[in-house]
Parts: C-alpha cells; sequence; structure tokens
C-alpha cells in the first residue's frame, strides 16, 4: 500500500465512478482498477460494491477512505514543512479551467510562472465552469480557472479579468440589418446589431454547465422574457469545435471575444456586439476558503494574482493563505 494507491482510491470513492476518477488524475481506467484490486489484495476484502449502478464503499471501504484521507493529508502537511523550511518549490500542479480561461489565459499565465519556477510541472483539466468548481469543492483540485465566482459553500474567488460575450457568424452569412456597419469590422469596435436581425438564424450553443450559455440565457431572459426562444440546432462542448462549425456557415453563436480576436482579425469571422443585451462577465481564481494550500498552489495563488494584476482581498490568509474576502460571500 503505497501514497499513489491510495490517493487513486480515494479519488474513485468520491467520485463514485472509474471514468470521472481516471479523467481527474490523468490514469487509465484499466490503471485505476489495477491499483483498486492491488489495495483490496492487500487488505483481504472488497473496498468497493461494485454491483450497483453507482460504486459504492463496503464497510471495509468506508474505513479506509476515512484513514486514506488523513495520511494523505499528513503527507502533504510534511512535504509543506519541508519546503517552507528549506525554501523548495517544485513539483506537480493539477490546475483545473473551464474552456476559454483554459486556453487564453493559462498559457501565458504558465509561461511566466515556469520561467520563475522551472522545476514545476502542470497539467490542466479543461471541463465547463460547474465541473470547475465542484472540482475545487471537492477537493479534487486545489485551484480552478472558471467564468463564474465560487458562490458554493465553501469556495471564495478573485477577479482576474473581464471578458465580453459576442454573436459571431461566417463572413458570407447575410444579417439583416448588419451591412451597412460591417465596414466598422476594420476598426477597433465591432459593429452592433439587433438580436431579432438574426432571431430566425441558426444557433449552436454550448452545453448547459457552461458559463457562456448561463450569461447569454440569463440575459435574453432579462431582456426579452422566458417565453423567448431562439433556433438552436446543436449543441457543442468544444469552443474550437463551435468556432469551425460557425464558420463554415452552419450556424451563429455567442462566444467570449478572447476566443475569437484573431479570427475576428483575420477575417475567418464576423463579429457583432448585441444591442440591449448585457453580455459582460469576468473570470476568476477560485479556491476553496478554509483550506491552508500546498506551497506549490499556495505560490501559484499568489503569482496569479500578481501576474493580473489582481486587486487582493482586504484579508489574506496566505499561507494559510487563501484570500478571505470575496465576492461570492
Amino acid at each position: 500500500m503505497d501514497f499513489h494507491q491510495l490517493r487513486v482510491f480515494v479519488e474513485v470513492a468520491r467520485q463514485k465512478n472509474f471514468s470521472r476518477a481516471a479523467e481527474n488524475i490523468f490514469l487509465s481506467q484499466p490503471t485505476i482498477s489495477a491499483h483498486i484490486k492491488t489495495l483490496e489484495n492487500e487488505v483481504g476484502t472488497p473496498l468497493l460494491d461494485r454491483g450497483q449502478r453507482e460504486l459504492r464503499l463496503t464497510e471495509a471501504g468506508k474505513i479506509l477512505f476515512q484513514y486514506a484521507q488523513e495520511l494523505l493529508e499528513i503527507k502533504e502537511e510534511a512535504l509543506s514543512a519541508i519546503q517552507k523550511e528549506y525554501k523548495i518549490l517544485k513539483g506537480h500542479l493539477g490546475i483545473a479551467a473551464s474552456s476559454v480561461p483554459g486556453a487564453y489565459l493559462l498559457p501565458r499565465l504558465l509561461k511566466s510562472f515556469h520561467h520563475n519556477y522551472p522545476g514545476v510541472t502542470f497539467s490542466i483539466l479543461l471541463r465547463d465552469t460547474g465541473q470547475v468548481l465542484q472540482s475545487v469543492k471537492d477537493y479534487t483540485y486545489d485551484l480552478g480557472f472558471a467564468g463564474e465566482p465560487g458562490t458554493k459553500e465553501g469556495l471564495g474567488q478573485v477577479k482576474l479579468v473581464e471578458d465580453e460575450l459576442i454573436l459571431i457568424a461566417s463572413p458570407d452569412t447575410e444579417i439583416p440589418g448588419a451591412g451597412a456597419t460591417k465596414a466598422e469590422q476594420a476598426g477597433p469596435g465591432l459593429p452592433s446589431i439587433e438580436l431579432y436581425d438574426c432571431i430566425d438564424k441558426p444557433f449552436i450553443l454550448r452545453e448547459p454547465g457552461s458559463a457562456t450559455r448561463k450569461v447569454f440565457e440569463k440575459a435574453l431572459k432579462k431582456q426579452l422574457g422566458k417565453s423567448f426562444s431562439l433556433n438552436v440546432i446543436g449543441y457543442l462542448e468544444s469552443q474550437e469545435a463551435i468556432k469551425e462549425a460557425v464558420k463554415t456557415g452552419l450556424g451563429l453563436t455567442v462566444i467570449s471575444r478572447k476566443a475569437v480576436e484573431q479570427e475576428l482579425k483575420a477575417g475567418l469571422l464576423a463579429g457583432y456586439r448585441l444591442k440591449d443585451l448585457s453580455l459582460q462577465r469576468d473570470f476568476y481564481l477560485v479556491f476553496r476558503k478554509k483550506r491552508i494550500l500546498p506551497p506549490l498552489s499556495d505560490a501559484f495563488l499568489k503569482f496569479t494574482v500578481q501576474f493580473f494584476n489582481a486587486k487582493s482581498p482586504e484579508k489574506t490568509l496566505f499561507n494559510g493563505n487563501l484570500p478571505g474576502r470575496s465576492s461570492g460571500q
């Protein structure tokens, strides 16, 4: 029995599913199963009840789960104490991020962080905003980057940057009322149109857990009422897939402007602001308010706040070091 096996077991117990656990800790499902089987052989009894639709802990599994969490916490405390004493900063940094910050904020941030701390490796789990918040809440990840504040109980956040959602279409797509303003595409601003000008056009949206979709749908309901509906022809989880679909003329979508800056400049997509719809939103670094972070995660949190010149909360527990005030409180 080693710490790695215990980490795998704890993740399976939390997710109640081999596949989700495998995705979260970047291992294959057969590898996960093999680690669990090795543990069960060592303790001499099953740890998981596999007869249910959702995995459940056996009585032996419940006992091991309690001790495993304590052992893993003690290990982190020991490493933290050593690293603090000798000012060592290395190891592997796991980050959860939704699609826009994962693709358009983190690369520059990680390049700068790696330049300062070359002994650190990293991995990024790309999921929708709801899954990112949940992965921080259930201790799967220390930190997450998302398009919503951490309003769930126990979560706080630091606002990093502002963003806006815009309508995009293929340059060949004719939108009534937009023809006279297409020349504005060459300028720094974007033309503004009425949503009703494209109401009959097919739309492609993100999955339900996406913050982009939530902001758009909330704005629609607030301005136009619950009875208003779009001609939605499909849903895609990938930001890149949606952009490619729009380029082909399959439909229109609302998307983060940060995600399409290059395509707008190259003329591969046409972008529009929607009049009378409030489509501003922010990106956040999310954390658990009452958790003392390991040194690596703590250093990355501090570095991120400085990198984005984010407004520091009035109370900080830096290390134990979480911003103590957040807009979600």
